[in-house]
């Protein structure tokens, strides 16, 4: 697996811009270095951070640890968070350049969509690191390996089924962790003929939103036998939908985070999620930046961090996040 990649507050004039990109540009030479470092008349550096929303402790924790990283190498912390809306997002990322940051670190709405102000970005000489999804434009992008996420959250979802029945995908927001997860899910699937994906619908990654979704799903098929669902908040909504229907299911998903823990070990339909790390993510996304702000090189546009399975045997001695 491998890709990489990554726009102005509205009310900003295309003038404006251009004079932001331009004194971006002159105060640094090339994507590789920082143009905030001697910012803002008074020395300080600063860098940016932006992640999806403020609900999902997931990015609660990125945002977080990305502060207090932030913070113990010397910078000025601009945190945002970007309501799930893209536009919002890409605002905030004009308004870091704008603000002259040394770098930015984004766990983007939308891989692609949060692109062209990406581009800008680092077209002014400011460095972004995507974090937990590989970023369009991005000067480097450090993610899950959400390939072998699916892979192993599914084979676990077979194998409790016996290698035979019926399953749905719950899938989420456009990004490429998302796609990753259904992709490595599906390929683990093809090797159980007996095995039948009866529904794939798309949720926006949160509970409220994997409710109504996964109840759909379950009054279209109710002999369905599983559900992999492509994050832990996902998948508690489609635990709490199988309760409200009054049917039991086995379901698997991707995070790592203490509610699907609570579930394993609580004996509740969620019976396995591959873990992943958000501090590391983002400790490592703020490493990378700072390197990069300093005109260093990094040695890959994409950096995997290896996931492993939380299930009833290994929930005791696994220690959870959120």
């Amino acid at each position: 697996m491998a890709r990489v990649v990554h726009h102005l507050p509205r009310a900003l004039t295309f003038a404006a811009l251009t004079a932001a990109l331009a004194l971006g540009a002159t105060g640094c030479a090339g994507s590789g270095s920082g143009s905030g470092s001697d910012s803002g008349g008074g020395g300080d550096m600063k860098m940016g951070v932006t992640v999806s929303n403020s609900t999902n402790p997931f990015f609660v924790m990125e945002s977080r640890t990305a502060e207090e990283a932030g913070k113990e190498a010397g910078f000025e912390v601009l945190s945002q968070e970007a309501g799930e809306d893209v536009q919002t997002q890409s605002d905030q990322i004009d308004q870091f350049i704008t603000s002259q940051v040394s770098f930015i670190v984004i766990d983007p709405v939308d891989s692609d969509g949060v692109g062209p102000a990406v581009k800008r970005a680092v077209q002014a000489g400011i460095p972004v690191v995507g974090i937990d999804s590989v970023t369009k434009n991005a000067n480097v992008s450090v993610t899950t390996n959400n390939v072998q996420a699916g892979e192993i959250s599914c084979t676990s979802l077979a194998e409790q089924l016996g290698g035979k029945g019926k399953v749905a995908i719950l899938d989420g927001t456009p990004i490429s962790a998302v796609s990753d997860r259904v992709v490595g899910c599906k390929k683990v699937l093809e090797g159980y003929p007996d095995i039948e994906i009866v529904a794939e619908q798309r949720g926006d990654n949160s509970r409220d939103k994997a409710l109504p979704v996964a109840t759909d799903i379950l009054t279209a098929n109710p002999d369905i036998d599983g559900i992999f669902a492509i994050n832990d908040p996902t998948a508690a909504g489609v635990e709490l939908a199988a309760k409200q229907k009054g049917v039991t299911i086995i379901i698997t998903s991707v995070d790592g985070a203490q509610s699907a823990v609570d579930s394993i070990l609580g004996g509740g339909m969620i019976t396995a999620t591959a873990a992943q790390d958000p501090a590391a993510l983002a400790r490592k996304g703020v490493e990378l930046g700072a390197q990069l702000a300093k005109g260093e090189k990094v040695k890959e546009e994409l950096i995997e961090l290896p996931t492993e399975l939380v299930d009833a045997e290994t929930a005791k001695s696994y220690k959870p996040w959120g």
